[in-house]
């Protein structure tokens, strides 16, 4: 079938952020406007460290599609890896389906207010759990026909359907921890504890509130006190109080808190997994830590807006995006994390991805329906708290 040209709409100049998730929640890169034939014309990387049996023994991705020739599918999504995402995912189900993918990227928060102005511009929104959850609220998501999706079977149960049975699942997770410099941090850290350590006085990054990753620490530290979020806020936020001297930075941006941990401006950061993937690079004492008193979680989905002329299509975008094919290709192109249970990774194809049964069904997920109820009221004291950072 003939391959049909991929518009893109990237955003001009986005900035990296950490209110991306992605995600595949990642860090958002720098993108500018680039026309449809610019970027079918590029032509992405050769996957990093790919185990070549593994991808022979795989079929063509999309053999099987309907063909849904001349038909338009409209996604919004992150603006990162976006050559890597057209090779895996945009280009295989063009050429199999025959439709025209017209993919807009951008900041997460940005994306939601576009699709809140202009449902009818989008089919499919790939985001994270937080903001998914606000447009579910807001009665922007569609609900999907699970029959419709073949590959849901093959995916972890907590991968499934995240945000309820009726939408749609997510295809990555990624979790939360500590990254801290052992040759310039005074103490040993193990767990989430540690970092109350006075040894530790500004030295330490932690996201803000109103990231992707700060509802995940503000849970984490919940459970380690055994309090709920919601409920039991003023001890919460007391006990982060006790942590403020400790705090050098909250920060939105991932990126600018590696180049801190570069710099030595501090030791320790509080970073998801693909975080300290680009962060290691640049030194080989950094240690990656899963906090002893549990890893909580985020995750990104696939969904449809509700109001969406080309539903089926939409469906089978979604199905074809947690195919083994596009799970295994991601993966080893240290895209995303997979969340289907018959991709099978070598320790250096997995390393600090958020991988493997036995890790993945002991992951805590929060709950954003309350964090997004809670948002208004935790931002206001977070910004009181820490208002001088």
């Amino acid at each position: 079938m003939k391959k049909r040209l991929l518009s893109v709409v990237m955003a001009a100049a986005v900035t990296a952020s950490l209110t991306a998730c992605g995600g595949s929640n990642q860090a958002e890169t720098t993108a500018a406007a680039t026309t449809a034939a610019e970027t079918t014309a590029a032509k992405a990387e050769e996957p990093k460290a790919a185990d070549e049996s593994q991808a022979v023994e795989t079929e063509a991705p999309g053999a099987e599609l309907p063909s849904f020739e001349g038909q338009q599918l409209r996604v919004s999504t992150f603006s990162f890896n976006a050559e890597l995402l057209q090779k895996n995912v945009y280009d295989p189900f063009m050429e199999a389906t025959g439709c025209e993918l017209i993919v807009e990227g951008g900041k997460n928060a940005e994306r939601v207010t576009k699709i809140k102005e202009t449902p009818e511009n989008y089919d499919v929104v790939i985001i994270g759990d937080a903001f998914v959850a606000d447009m579910i609220a807001d009665g922007l998501i569609d609900t999907i026909d699970s029959s419709k999706l073949t590959n849901l079977d093959y995916i972890y149960d907590n991968a499934k359907a995240p945000l309820g049975e009726e939408y749609g699942p997510a295809y990555t997770f990624n979790r939360l921890g500590i990254v801290y410099d052992k040759s310039t941090c005074p103490v040993e850290i193990t767990s989430w504890e540690d970092l109350w350590n006075p040894e530790l006085e500004d030295s330490i990054a932690i996201p803000d509130i109103t990231t992707t990753s700060g509802p995940l620490l503000y849970y984490s530290v919940a459970k380690m006190l055994g309090l709920t979020p919601g409920t039991d806020d003023d001890a919460i936020f007391a006990k982060f109080e006790e942590l403020k001297p400790n705090i050098m930075k909250t920060y939105t941006s991932a990126n600018d808190t590696i180049t801190m941990l570069n710099q030595g401006e501090i030791s320790v950061a509080v970073l998801l997994d693909y975080s300290y993937t680009a962060a290691k690079s640049a030194s080989e004492d950094y240690v990656w830590v899963d906090p002893e008193e549990g890893v909580y979680s985020g995750f990104n989905t696939l969904n449809i807006i509700k109001g969406s002329p080309n539903k089926e299509l939409a469906e089978a975008f979604i199905d074809f995006y947690i195919s083994k094919e596009v799970q295994l290709a991601e993966a080893l192109d240290g895209v995303d994390s997979p969340v289907r249970t018959d991709v099978e990774l070598t320790p250096e194809q997995a390393a600090n991805f958020t991988y493997g049964k036995e890790m993945i069904d002991n992951l805590l997920i929060p709950d954003w329906t309350a964090i997004n109820v809670n948002k208004a009221d935790w931002t206001a004291k977070w910004n009181e708290l820490f208002s001088v950072q």
